[in-house]
């Protein structure tokens, strides 16, 4: 199944040219005529010094159908183009559960369902609760096809960045649509016969005049646009020769007035032919700006028609865009839709920032830490599947780190050389592990894999977001291990199998599991399901984007850089929308929860794939937990409220993943993640965790606070902290080769030197002075009530020995380091 997030085609003889070309880009024509032989073989392909293979390695399969058997992309004869996953309409392209046609496809506002006799289109206003779920149950108020039209299957003839064309065929009869994300329309080429729109129910026909039809189905309004002087004959199922032409288009219609029927009719014939999004970062503001761009071909040219089609905007889009919006709307499991009339319109976002690890700045136990990493550093990493990897690897990878902070090199080092040893493995064919490319569905898979990522494409982002990670740790201490002569090479086919960058690469579709127009990631390769698509753990993509930020900062590559901060910018705040409903405006009014574990087409889940308790629904969109997930700390408020959700629904503190949820809590209240985590202490760590980096994580949170958004940098390596007392810390990481002077956006300068991080406080508090950690074990109840008061986790930064004195406010004091009380008042 797909996003099983708790994690936590055969090859063939010989290599596409696509391919040969993709990795010659990637590592220069040094290494041409060695590809070239390597291609041929169908074995083994060099990037620097690692290798994937062409073929499958013994035991591995590639993608399948439901029934096991191979599966084979479903395209026209004429498609031309890298075979496309994971997308919102991937059923149509892929058939994993057999259809000839698709399953439903959630393009939103408007839903649709290829069959034979035509395109399905369904709008939903209304939702349904099954368990803890929303849904929006799919149903269609018309289908739009050609007379005498009975196609064995429909095929994927093209694609944009959010729109896709499917061609139906049957002998002389065939039919194009065109339908995306946003788009109030779908756009239909025919041959062979008349169109017909046949409707579900007894549709209120408003209007009918010559080439125009105004119908309203199940309170669905609906207008269907043919070429100038052509008609519709039928009161329930309508036909016409669309006057000897060939195309026609239907428009989901806010409402039924002149003025609205007339504003569709202008813009119908200006027929959307594709769809892209560029992007733009700016370093010295840290804005992120997004334009998104339709193509348009004018059908029929009648004076008053425009060029420019309508779009409706989904919440994480119109709230961000100056660009001037229609006063009308549509209802969508994502929350309301705005419309823009227009071609292309902009978005920008603040980029938050993203660090290699949180600086060395808590006030922790430098002993106890220390402690901690060495409990670790008598452990080497085994072979596992990619997933279960990736979170071993990238928990070494965070140790070094810490270990680097607190000057155990060599701690640092076994970590490091660890991961090099495994990333090695699994960036050379004939190992234990290995990437295998399949030129039948242009994907890079590695191998053992598991949860699907094999036989379904599922989950590449977040099995590849740690092994990139990982990578991008020792880019910052082996620069010469990342470069394109070694292994780097390899690293960046891992980030273009998930989101290619370079539109002229077509070894892998641009942008594969990162949705442009929703604002975040598809975990489901074939996203066949009723429900459609869906994403369990938007907290592993955010990974993975801020994976790709570092590797590409670090080893100096800008267009890998920008990537990564495209998705983690978007990604972010559709989590905020469509994960975590911070402004309640997403989720129905009457929903009870706080957190939907899910983000489906049609539906919205409070549950996951791998088991229903509170901790794996609310965790899975929080781990893991690194310096990339600061983002989960922009509304502290909600912070606490999703915190609070977790412990009314296991009815006490967490019982699993405890880490992952202190983690999360110090986000907003770090002194009660810290005394929780020490009423606890023998808590059983998350498997992609250590003790010592949920440590270094609670205790840097409990002295520079919550994180500042109000403040960014020229720099995308920094983060903002403010404490309690409204003292700032500004922390920047400084991947070139020559010192930087770093500026804030508050006036504040920080020079940080090459390779290194650098942190300044504005807070008077004294180094040096004691760390207090005092732990009740009751806070509240009736006298006499006996209260047990810990102490002695109190340290000295300087290992000075301690004094302890408690005042207990009725006149009794005690010195000891932990004491007990009695209350003999209320």
């Amino acid at each position: 199944m797909p996003s099983h997030d708790v994690r936590t085609s055969n090859g063939t003889a010989q290599m596409n040219l696509n391919a040969l070309k993709s990795v010659k880009h990637g590592i220069g024509s040094l290494f041409l005529i060695c590809l070239y032989s390597a291609s041929a073989a169908g074995q083994s392909v060099p990037v620097g010094l690692g290798s994937y293979s062409t073929s499958l390695p013994p035991g591995g399969v590639g993608p399948r159908n439901f029934n096991g058997a191979d599966a084979t992309p479903k395209v026209s004869a004429a498609f031309d183009q890298p075979v496309q996953t994971n997308d919102f309409w991937s059923s149509l392209i892929y058939p994993f559960f057999g259809s000839s046609y698709s399953n439903i496809l959630y393009a939103h506002p408007l839903n649709f369902k290829a069959v034979s006799s035509g395109l399905e289109i369904g709008y939903t206003t209304d939702h349904l609760y099954a368990a803890d779920d929303f849904l929006y149950p799919y149903a269609a108020q018309l289908t739009i096809g050609v007379a005498g039209l009975s196609a064995v299957q429909t095929l994927t003839h093209h694609y944009g960045d959010w729109t896709v064309t499917a061609l139906w065929e049957d002998g002389p009869i065939s039919m194009e649509a065109t339908l995306g994300h946003g788009l109030p329309w779908a756009f239909f080429r025919i041959t062979g016969g008349n169109a017909v729109v046949a409707s579900a129910q007894t549709p209120v026909i408003w209007y009918n005049q010559n080439e125009v039809l105004g119908i309203t189905i199940s309170g669905k309004h609906y207008g269907v646009f043919a070429p100038t002087g052509s008609t519709w004959s039928g009161t329930s199922t309508f036909q016409s020769t669309l006057d000897g032409k060939d195309y026609l288009s239907v428009a989901l219609l806010p409402d039924t007035s002149p003025a609205t029927l007339e504003l569709f009719r202008s813009h119908a014939y200006a027929f959307v032919t594709d769809s892209r999004i560029e992007w733009q970062y700016d370093e010295s503001s840290s804005r992120l700006t997004n334009t998104y761009t339709y193509e348009t071909v004018l059908r029929d040219s009648f004076a008053t028609n425009v060029n420019q089609t309508l779009t409706a905007l989904y919440r994480h889009q119109w709230l961000n865009t100056d660009s001037p919006l229609l006063n009308h709307t549509y209802h969508s499991p994502r929350g309301t839709m705005k419309l823009l009339e227009g071609n292309s319109f902009t978005t920008e976002l603040q980029f938050s920032g993203i660090l290699p690890a949180l600086p060395d700045q808590g006030n922790y136990n430098r002993t106890v830490l220390l402690n901690h990493v060495q409990d670790v550093a008598g452990e080497t990493l085994s072979v596992e599947p990619t997933y279960e990897n990736g979170k071993a690897m990238a928990r070494f990878a965070h140790l070094a780190q810490i270990a680097d902070q607190l000057g155990a090199t060599a701690e640092r080092d076994h970590f490091l050389d660890e991961v090099k040893v495994r990333l090695e493995d699994l960036f050379t064919v004939g190992g234990s592990q290995e990437y295998s490319y399949d030129e039948n569905w242009d994907v890079l898979t590695g191998y053992p894999s598991g949860f699907g990522a094999d036989d379904q494409i599922n989950d590449h982002h977040f099995h590849a977001s740690y092994a990139i990670m990982s990578a991008a740790t020792i880019a910052q201490f082996d620069s010469a291990w990342a470069s394109p002569s070694q292994w780097g090479g390899m690293v960046n086919l891992l980030i273009k199998d998930c989101d290619n960058w370079d539109r002229s690469d077509t070894e892998f579709p641009f942008l594969r599991t990162f949705d442009a127009y929703a604002g975040h990631s598809w975990a489901a390769g074939h996203g066949d399901f009723a429900e459609g698509n869906n994403q369990e753990s938007s907290s592993e993509s955010m990974n993975f984007a801020s994976a790709v930020v570092l590797w590409g900062e670090i080893t100096n590559q800008p267009e890998i850089r920008d990537l990564g901060i495209f998705l983690h910018a978007n990604e972010a705040s559709a989590v905020d929308h469509y994960w975590f409903d911070v402004d309640n405006e997403v989720f129905p009014q009457d929903y009870p929860h706080t957190a939907i574990g899910m983000v489906w087409g049609g539906k919205g889940v409070h549950s996951t794939w791998f088991g229903a308790e509170p901790e794996f629904i609310h965790g899975i969109n929080m781990l893991p937990v690194t310096s990339g997930s600061l983002y989960l700390g922009r509304n502290p408020a909600y912070v606490l409220d999703n915190y609070a959700e977790v412990v009314s629904e296991r009815n006490g503190e967490p019982t699993v993943w405890q880490d992952i949820l202190w983690e999360y809590l110090a986000l907003s209240d770090p002194d009660l993640a810290v005394t929780l985590y020490h009423a606890d202490i023998d808590y059983e760590p998350f498997d992609g965790e250590s003790r010592a980096h949920t440590y270094h994580w609670l205790y840097n949170l409990k002295k520079m606070g919550q994180v500042e958004t109000a403040i960014a940098a020229d720099i995308p390596t920094y983060s903002v902290f403010r404490d309690p007392a409204g003292h700032l810390t500004y922390v920047a990481f400084n991947a070139g080769s020559q010192e930087r002077m770093v500026t804030f956006s508050d006036g504040f300068s920080l020079l940080v030197g090459p390779h290194q991080t650098a942190a300044f406080s504005t807070s008077p508090v004294d180094p040096d002075s004691p760390v207090a950690l005092l732990l009740p074990s009751r806070t509240s109840g009736k006298a006499p009530l006996t209260v047990l008061f810990t102490g002695s986790n109190s340290f000295d930064p300087n290992d000075s020995p301690l004094s302890h004195a408690w005042d207990f406010g009725d006149g009794d004091t005690a010195q000891a380091p932990d004491v007990e009380h009695v209350f003999t008042e209320t």
